[in-house]
């Protein structure tokens, strides 16, 4: 039977308080992200029992329902239905009573990052397809036909800081225009060859100031962007004290051009350096301990997916790309999907519960095809407990295994059962031999005393 989308709407907008309560809404992956006024006022359980609904969770200061990979379905009809409220939108009265919190800094980075993670994602893919063909001898790194199939993929990394600029203009209740305009100015590529012109004269100056910039400027940065729109939001509060024309014609221009300079001259120079740092400081933790660094971030991996906590890290992950032009996170983490798979797999083969064998089923193409964890995780794993436990110890495994060979990964991957041979191919063979041995423990120890139909409660 096909899901009524508009019905579950209708059901989760009225328990969650109504829609004078919503404050607003966002989705990521798997879940509808509310902002609530008064998150008492959610019927919980309720809302869990709804036909359509995995689970319910309050995580990084937000109300969130998770539906699977029909999320964007579910999101549709709920926004249809909002009258008085812009889709996505946060009252900046709202945010700005709150103060910073941990929650506050969460949801702003789901807020930049998940619109855009699955066209990155994509072109992650697209890149690591043609870097596939180019390792087994199926195409010529010099060819024309490399450039161009590269670029398609390539070319989202490059300009990165537009999209980023897009998004987080929506975040922080500023000008997307303006911020967008700003994204271009610093990959612009005069700004990006700017260094190397002027190298012969001391390098560029801007009044007589001194200009430092990043080797390969600021194409593909990711948090200076960030902090840029979020200046801008400031500069553009006194501007709306300038009457409407002047407001149109010189307000704007003088956000976009103080934005842009301040940006150039402070706020670039500042957040790159710590990006390097934080990054240096990364690689120096698995450089110490390696197998010790590996098994805890991939064993807690899913513990932050649980709450949503994980898109914190995606920002990390992608300056490291940008910095240093590969990431180490990434790669201890790939295990996740295909662990979680095979735990799964152990269920259903040991049940002779029908609904378990049907939630199984359900969840093993979830994470294994479609590379989405949640059903299985609240669905099962976390249902019976042992299950979730095997699973974190998998996953470290393959984190470990990950970290000691020292893999570095060229790209945000799917992580799916059809990327495998893209894995082996970018990664390196034992980087996929790791995976499958933490995926074969996960299964026995499963299979052997991780589950019993015992631990099912017959309704």
């Amino acid at each position: 039977m096909a899901q009524d989308w508009n019905k579950l709407a209708t059901d989760i907008i009225e328990l969650v308080g109504g829609e004078d309560n919503i404050t607003s809404i966002t989705h990521c992956v798997t879940r509808l992200r509310f902002m609530l006024k008064d998150e008492s006022k959610a019927d919980d359980q309720r809302i869990g029992q709804l036909n359509g609904v995995i689970q319910v969770m309050h995580a990084s200061g937000q109300y969130q329902v998770v539906i699977g990979n029909k999320v964007g379905d579910a999101y549709d009809a709920v926004v249809a239905q909002l009258q008085n409220l812009a889709a996505g939108e946060v009252e900046a009265e709202e945010r700005e009573k709150g103060g910073f919190s941990l929650n506050a800094l969460f949801d702003i980075v789901s807020g930049i990052f998940v619109p855009f993670i699955g066209i990155f994602t994509a072109a992650g893919l697209a890149r690591a397809l043609v870097t596939m063909a180019v390792t087994l001898g199926w195409m010529d790194q010099a060819s024309s036909t490399y450039v161009v199939l590269n670029a398609i993929g390539d070319g989202v990394f490059q300009f990165l800081p537009i999209f980023i600029a897009c998004t987080a203009a929506k975040k922080f209740k500023c000008n997307q225009w303006i911020a967008m305009g700003v994204a271009a100015f610093l990959v612009c590529p005069s700004m990006v060859g700017l260094k190397d012109a002027f190298a012969e004269a001391g390098g560029p100056t801007l009044f007589g100031m001194p200009v430092v910039l990043p080797d390969s400027g600021y194409l593909q940065a990711v948090f200076p962007i960030i902090f840029a729109v979020y200046l801008q939001s400031w500069l553009e509060k006194p501007m709306k004290l300038l009457p409407g024309v002047l407001r149109d014609l010189l307000g704007n221009m003088l956000v976009l051009v103080l934005t842009s300079l301040i940006t150039l001259m402070v706020v670039g120079p500042v957040i790159n350096t710590v990006s390097s740092w934080i990054a240096a400081g990364l690689m120096a933790i698995l450089n110490v301990a390696p197998v010790v660094a590996g098994f805890l971030i991939a064993a807690l991996w899913p513990v932050l997916i649980i709450f949503g906590m994980h898109w914190g890290i995606i920002p990390i992950m992608i300056s490291n790309l940008m910095t240093l032009g590969y990431d180490v996170i990434g790669p201890i983490t790939n295990g996740t999907n295909y662990v979680i798979g095979a735990v799964v797999l152990a269920i259903l083969l040991k049940t002779k519960k029908q609904g378990v064998r049907a939630t199984a089923t359900e969840c093993l193409a979830s994470a294994w095809l479609g590379a989405i964890t949640e059903p299985a995780i609240y669905g099962l794993l976390l249902k019976f407990k042992r299950p979730f436990l095997i699973m974190a110890l998998a996953c470290g495994i393959s984190g470990a295994i990950t970290a000691a060979i020292g893999v570095q990964q060229v790209g945000i991957l799917t992580t799916s059962v059809l990327t495998l041979p893209v894995l082996a191919a970018t990664n390196g063979v034992p980087h996929v031999i790791g995976i499958i041995v933490a995926a074969i423990a996960g299964f026995a120890m499963t299979f052997l005393f991780g589950f019993n139909d015992d631990m099912v409660v017959d309704e």
